[in-house]
Formats: C-alpha cells, sequence, structure tokens
C-alpha cells in the first residue's frame, strides 16, 4: 500500500473528525488488523451500499448453463448511488455483484489441484494480507467464516431483484470506513491501471 501520507490525499472528506482519525489509525495498522473492524452496524437497514454482503444472489455459470442458478451470498459491486431507486434515470441501472467463497472450500479446491501445504499457506498470507489483485478478502463476520470475493466474476440483475423492505434478512454485512475504502482501493488497482505500459497512439 502506498504511503499514509499519500493516502490521506484521497481519503473522503465528508467523515467527522473522530471517523477520519479512526481510519487514519486503523489504515496505519493494516494489515495486521483485518477483523471485525471491517464491519459495521449502524447503516440505513433498507439501503444497499456498495461493499454489501448479501444472501441468495444468482450465481450461473455461463460456460454450463446446465449448472442452472444458485443463490449463493455475493458482495455488491455498485455505486451506492447507482443502486439508489430515489436516483431516476432514462435507463435503468442494474446491480453489479460477485461470489463469495468461504476460505475453507478455497482451500480444498487448492488442494484438489494438488498444491502443496507450503504453497498453500504462503498463497493465503497473500489473501489474507489483500496483495492479490482479484481477490478481496473478508474476514469472519456473524455465521460466514473467513471469505473471498473474486473481482473478475461480477454478475448483475435488475433493481427489483433485491426488495428493500426485507432488504436486512439478506444482508450478512456491511463495510466500516475502513473495510470499505480497502474494498474501493482494491477495486481500483484491479479494474483501473492507469500505468499499464501501452502506448495506445494519439
Amino acid at each position: 500500500m502506498m504511503p499514509l501520507d499519500d493516502i490521506r490525499v484521497y481519503l473522503p472528506k465528508y467523515l467527522s473528525e473522530e471517523s477520519y482519525e479512526q481510519l487514519i489509525a486503523q489504515l496505519r495498522d493494516f494489515p495486521e488488523n483485518i477483523d471485525k473492524r471491517f464491519y459495521t452496524s449502524s447503516l440505513e437497514p433498507t439501503i444497499i451500499y456498495q461493499g454489501d454482503g448479501l444472501r441468495d444472489m444468482p450465481i450461473v455459470n455461463v460456460e454450463d448453463l446446465s449448472l442452472g442458478v444458485k443463490p449463493r451470498p455475493c458482495m455488491i459491486i455498485s455505486n451506492t448511488c447507482d443502486m439508489d431507486l430515489a436516483n431516476k434515470r432514462l435507463f435503468p441501472s442494474t446491480i453489479l455483484y460477485a461470489p463469495i467463497l468461504e476460505l475453507s472450500k478455497y482451500i480444498e479446491v487448492l488442494k484438489a489441484y494438488g498444491a502443496s501445504n507450503e504453497k498453500i499457506q504462503n498463497h493465503l498470507a497473500q489473501i489474507r494480507a489483500q496483495k492479490v489483485s482479484s481477490v478481496f478478502y473478508l474476514p469472519s463476520v456473524g455465521d460466514l467464516g473467513e471469505s473471498i470475493v473474486y473481482l473478475d466474476r461480477i454478475l448483475h440483475v435488475s433493481q427489483k431483484y433485491v426488495n428493500r423492505q426485507t432488504l436486512q434478512s439478506r444482508r450478512v454485512f456491511s463495510l466500516s470506513d475502513y473495510g470499505f475504502y480497502l474494498f474501493v482501493f482494491k477495486l481500483s488497482v484491479h479494474l483501473t491501471r492507469i500505468r499499464e505500459g501501452v502506448d495506445r497512439g494519439a
């Protein structure tokens, strides 16, 4: 991660002084403090927030449609404002999301591929430190164990798919300022590489 003094330039300006200083302190301790501080329970229950974890989002493998549609916990990728039903548009926006996979199941997959225990442990250390660009690591929360989100497996559904009045019963978590900042930072690294090293011409 970039030096803390450089990070300050990109921190949100709308935070209270207390929240701002708390975020700075949490970023200073990163990555040793990726734990329950990732989450908050103080947000509006009828709003879908970017970075929320929701139950029963439809997952489909377009390479094998015979598997059908499976409801799975997923993480919301769309911007909060884009999912606001009060934000009227000429055409409707959709909800972007990516599947959440518990780390224990991921480890089973790695073992099935024949990865050694040493390689698996080194890989998990990289994941837990948020050093794998296409994967966002989630510490355990509620009944969800340690998990990962594949940022390169994004799907979408209609806004109507998620009933805002029953939303809270489907919410697994919402990110705190700390968790949200790391999530947005990780998204920017994964999806936008301004230094891609390609001369695209005038």
